[in-house]
């Protein structure tokens, strides 16, 4: 099942909206982790200048005093830590936090190999950010020493998490509002084609028979479009059945008189065959006209009442067979049926005539619908229509029964309408004894 265009477009800004969204927020998250990482480092530098400005010399070595500038060095478990090397690897320092926690030797990163003097060298493991300062003490003997300043990282990530989390909050806030936001705009955007979908199926439906003026200048020339075909549309079917049916009735009249006259002499082989030829002329012209008929527009399909449409179509047949049958209406008195009517009337005059003609003494007429169809359901109790037959009779001049006077056209004129209006046409067998016809067309349901 396709998307609506409504639909299509929520869907697409939504991926744009969580792309550019997501992307923003893990941008966030990198920017923030790598200014924590510059304010460690910082802190760490901060920590390395303090130790060399209490530092002091002691035997060609170097002593610092035991509360250190820094308080969380002499504090265990503070997470902040500091050694001091000679150039040859030996420790020199290393602070109280460091001996009283316990701490193990290997827990904080070794000495790298490429130091220089005057420069700091930063390190980042697991557990720390580490920084590493090689200075050369002058007034002790030109000795270099290597400050080593490591830091608990557990505070920083714990820091960063707390940092996701809120973003990620505010980021899911502003995503279910900006979705909303863009819900809204799309549905005023999208208004005007809405309308006219709407009333499309008004058109449709014979509610209206027109599209409006009302509409935003992209889709103006669209509506106005759309009303031009229907006008011509309509003004085209009806000069089209006009013409028919004056041709038709222009003709019947002369058809009518030749065939009064061969009756009027003497019986012989060539009368036989020009009644046969103005039989075939007569049979020609009923069909045409039903091709007329069926000519359906493609909108403005009015909603005719199903009941009342076939009560007046059972009194006239009734009263053409009234000493043969009975007919029983069982359609619902709501039920529509989107055709227009003198086509409606066309298709089930045709398949209650043939019903009243092969019926004994009973017809029912019944109406089922669902999702937009009524199924038109005529029964009778008269000899049926075998199976074998059932698709030859649909055919234009086909005839199960000779016996009964006809052309041979009258299903197939059903077929033809039906067929035009999307339905469709299907005989089985009843529960009367004969046949069922199965009318198939648009409704109300």
């Amino acid at each position: 099942m396709s998307l609506g265009i409504r639909n299509r477009l929520l869907v697409s800004s939504t991926l744009v909206l969580a792309t550019g969204l997501g992307l923003t927020g893990w941008l966030l998250d990198r920017s923030f982790d790598a200014s924590l990482e510059t304010g460690a480092r910082e802190q760490l530098k901060l920590v390395v200048y303090g130790l060399i400005g209490v530092a002091e010399e002691h035997d060609a070595g170097l002593e610092f005093p035991t509360e250190p500038l820094e308080p969380r060095l002499a504090q265990p478990g503070s997470g902040l830590y500091a050694r001091v090397w000679s150039s040859r690897g030996d420790l020199v320092w290393e602070s109280p936090s460091l001996r009283l926690a316990a701490v193990e030797t290997n827990a904080l990163p070794a000495l790298p190999s490429d130091l220089q003097p005057g420069r700091f060298r930063f390190r980042t493991d697991a557990r720390h950010y580490v920084a590493y300062y090689p200075v050369i003490w002058e007034s002790a003997g030109e000795q270099t020493f290597i400050l080593s300043v490591a830091v608990d990282r557990a505070p920083f990530r714990a820091e960063s998490r707390e940092f996701r989390r809120t973003w990620i909050a505010g980021l899911i806030a502003v995503v279910v509002l900006l979705m909303l936001v863009q819900a809204l705009g799309i549905a005023l955007g999208l208004r005007p084609v809405a309308v006219m979908a709407a009333r499309v199926e008004e058109v449709e439906s014979g509610a209206r028979r027109e599209m409006g003026d009302d509409y935003p200048r992209e889709l103006d020339g669209l509506a106005r479009n759309l009303d031009r075909f229907i006008e011509h549309e309509a003004a085209s079917r009806d000069r089209y059945r006009k013409a028919m049916e004056d041709l038709a009735h222009s003709l019947k009249t002369p058809l009518a008189v030749l065939k009064n006259a061969l009756r009027g002499r003497g019986a012989s082989g060539e009368d036989a065959l020009l009644a046969e030829q103005l039989d075939r002329m007569e049979n020609a012209v009923a069909y045409q006209l039903s091709r007329a008929i069926a000519a359906r527009p493609a909108l403005h399909a009015p909603q005719v009442p199903l009941a009342g449409l076939v009560d007046r179509l059972v009194r006239a047949l009734e009263k053409a067979h009234p000493d043969k049958m009975h007919c029983q209406n069982t359609v619902a008195a709501t039920t529509v049926v989107r055709c227009d009517e003198r086509d409606l009337m066309e298709m089930l005059g045709n398949v209650l005539e043939n019903a009243f003609k092969y019926g004994r003494s009973q017809v029912r007429v019944g109406a089922e619908g669902e999702s937009g169809w009524v199924a038109i359901a005529i029964e009778d109790d008269g000899p049926g229509i075998p199976a074998a037959l059932r698709t030859a009779v649909l055919a234009r001049g086909a005839r199960a029964d000779t016996r009964v006077d006809g052309h041979g056209i009258g299903l197939s004129v059903v077929v033809e309408l039906a067929t035009a209006y999307g339905g469709a046409l299907d005989i089985e067998d009843s529960d009367l004894g004969g046949a069922k016809v199965l009318l198939r067309l648009p409704g109300n349901w």
